[in-house]
């Protein structure tokens, strides 16, 4: 969760769900979703971000990738 007013994270839960050794993570531009880059379990792993408390979901969606460490979203152009 964000405090809106001083915009400082605080922990709402824990999503491990798939994840065995998150190494990295990207919330994509919408922010709708967060992708976690599982380093041991050679995935990637979708997380849904509910908007009003910040709160993951399993989204099912786990995309093969050979030891992923990092990841980022860039813009088009």
């Amino acid at each position: 969760r964000i405090d809106p007013s001083t915009g400082l994270l605080s922990v709402t839960g824990f999503a491990t769900q798939g994840v065995n050794f998150p190494r990295n993570f990207a919330i994509d531009p919408s922010g709708k979703w967060l992708y976690v880059a599982n380093q041991k379990g050679d995935t990637i792993v979708q997380f849904g971000i509910n908007p009003e408390t910040g709160e993951l979901s399993p989204t099912g969606q786990i995309t093969p990738s050979i030891t992923p460490v990092a990841m980022v979203f860039r813009t088009a152009g």
